[in-house]
Order: C-alpha cells, then structure tokens, then sequence
C-alpha cells in the first residue's frame, strides 16, 4: 500500500451492533479511492464480538488495520491513533454515525494548499476558502465558530475535522483523558492556538445518527470539567484582553458549570448519594473558588445554550444554587431521564 493522504481513526469499544453499518459508510466515503486512505480501527478492549466482527469485514481490505489495546478510553483511544497514522492528515470518525459518500476527491481539494486544519460542515459560510492564522483576532475569531458564538460556526464535537499528522506530532497536540466532556472542544480550541492555517468549506461531511451517553453518570465529570476549565483558562490567558476573549471564557465557563449541575450534581441527588443542600453548597463554593460566578450575568451566551442551560444561568444570576439544582432535577423527571 503506497502512503496514505488521509488516516481514519475509529475508536471501537463494545460497538458490535453498529460496526455493519459503519464499513458500508466507509466504503461509500472512500469510494474509489482506497490508495488515499487508511482506516485505523482501534479496538479499545471491547467485551463484545466487536473484535470478531472487525477482523471479519477487514479481511482482503489492505486499507483497514486492527489494532487492540487495553481498555483506556476514548480520548488514549484517539491518542493511539495519532502515533500510528501513516498518513498525511488524520481525522477522527465514530463507528455508529455517517458520512458523505465518495469524500476523497473533495478533501484532495480541500488540502491543496497544506493547511494544518480543515473543517467541513462549517454552517452559514459563505465561501469555502483558505484561511492564515495570522493574528489573535482570526484565531479568537475560529474559537467562536467552535462555540456557536458567531454566524459562522460548527459543531463542537470531533466530527468533519482534519489534522496535519506531522502539525499534531511536533506541536505535541493529543487529547486530555483527565477530561471526560467537552474533550473534543479542548482539543479543537488548542489545536487553533498552534495552527498557521485552515481550510473552511461548507461541504457536508458528517452526520450523526445516534446518542448513546447522554444519560450515562460519570463520576469523573467534576474532575474533569476542573481539568478543562483550567486549561481553557491557561490558552486564553496567552491573549491580550478584548470583546472576542471575554465572551469565548464566558461561553465555556456557563457550559462548563451548567454541565456539572445537569451531569454531575442532579444525578448524585436523584441517586440519594447527595442531598440538595449538599450539592448547592458545593456549587457554590466551585464558582466562586474558580471564578465561574464572573461568567453567570452574560445573556449574550443564551442564542448558544439549550433551553435548560439558559434557565440555569438566568437562575444562577440570581446566585439560587438551590434552586438550579431543583430545577434541573424538574427537567430530568419531564424528560423521564434516569441516570445509570
């Protein structure tokens, strides 16, 4: 097999019922182009007939690979394959969603002028274009695309986004395990503080089909969302202040604690492992302890956040820890949500 222009890396953990599916979307992305492309299937210590499956659809398909690990997650899972991959961008794709049929001849495009990054899918662009990192304002500009601040914007999850491999590698650019939300979103925003270039198209590359964690406790998620806040405020600290900085630390900042009442907190209390009063207490001492109270009064995040989360910072705004937690638990028991 001649070097790849692009490696594709499939984290598979316990993902038998999907993985059918997922050769048939790889096979229409790819096209005719396989000599383009290697597909990395990482096998993250699946307990499932995953393993089985993958080593059965791979069989005279030089441009798939297995590789197996111990059961370390997704972020370590992703990291893996950022050591592995031969080729000369990576991206990372789910093996339960879809992707744009016959791809490659459009990336090649998209690529020709070498940029480190390049994003698909991006909404309302009006042109697709290459783009200079060039100044702090162009890069707190595609910060807010990420966050959903701006017209122009995309997802902030993983999907639909290109790696320069040799750009990851030297500038030591890999995913935080230490943060179990949002560590696609950190990943991004620190991807952009080390790139002198991007790509921009409005192509539309990916499509997710399912959730499946949504209503999954963590008990890492306020561990985490410390770790990820921390290193958010490490990047913009590097940025001189201004209108663009101040909104993207409050976008994250509201999301980030928003998070920990509907992820973490609301979950202990429904399971009887945490009172109300206990969790408000503790709310409250995290946002002032690490500044998340400084965020709680900015409306301009609303257009940003899901009906539950503007609620939320409104009822925060008020400093009513107690009653956010009430309210959140409200939502849960309307949507029948349990907590597993």
């Amino acid at each position: 097999m001649t070097k790849p222009i692009l490696t594709v890396v499939i984290p598979v953990y316990n993902s038998s019922e999907y993985l059918e599916r997922c050769f048939r979307n790889l096979s229409k992305m790819i096209g005719e182009n396989a000599k383009n492309v290697e597909v990395l299937f990482i096998n993250d210590g699946s307990t499932d007939t995953s393993l089985e499956q993958l080593e059965y659809e791979v069989k005279d398909k030089a441009q798939y690979k297995i590789i197996n690990k111990a059961h370390t997650g997704v972020s370590d899972t992703r990291n893996y394959g950022i050591s592995q991959a031969k080729g000369q961008y990576v991206t990372f794709l789910d093996s339960d969603d879809s992707y744009c049929e016959n791809f490659i001849p459009a990336f090649l495009s998209e690529i020709k002028q070498a940029p480190d990054i390049v994003w698909n899918d991006v909404i309302n662009l009006c042109k697709d274009h290459f783009q200079k990192i060039d100044s702090e304002t162009v890069c707190l500009s595609l910060m807010e695309m990420v966050l959903g601040i701006s017209k122009e914007k995309i997802q902030e999850g993983i999907a639909s986004k290109f790696y320069k491999t040799s750009f990851l590698r030297e500038n030591n650019l890999f995913f935080n395990s230490k943060v179990v939300i949002s560590e696609d979103t950190l990943f991004i925003l620190q991807a952009l503080t080390k790139a002198n270039s991007i790509f921009l198209s409005n192509k539309e590359f990916y499509f997710i089909l399912e959730e499946h964690s949504l209503n999954r406790f963590n008990p890492n998620t306020l561990k985490g969302e410390l770790e990820y806040r921390k290193q958010v405020q490490e990047l913009l600290d590097a940025y001189k202040e201004s209108d663009k900085k101040r909104i993207i630390n409050d976008r994250t900042k509201i999301n980030g604690f928003c998070t920990l009442i509907y992820r973490y907190f609301g979950p202990l209390i429904q399971q009887n492992k945490c009172s109300i009063n206990e969790g408000a207490k503790e709310l409250r001492r995290i946002a002032i302890v690490r500044h998340y109270i400084e965020s709680f009064n900015n409306s301009q995040i609303d257009k940003t956040l899901s009906r539950r989360y503007i609620i939320l910072r409104k009822i925060l705004a008020k400093n009513k820890y107690r009653g956010a937690l009430i309210i959140d638990i409200l939502f849960d028991k309307l949507k029948r949500q349990t907590w597993k």
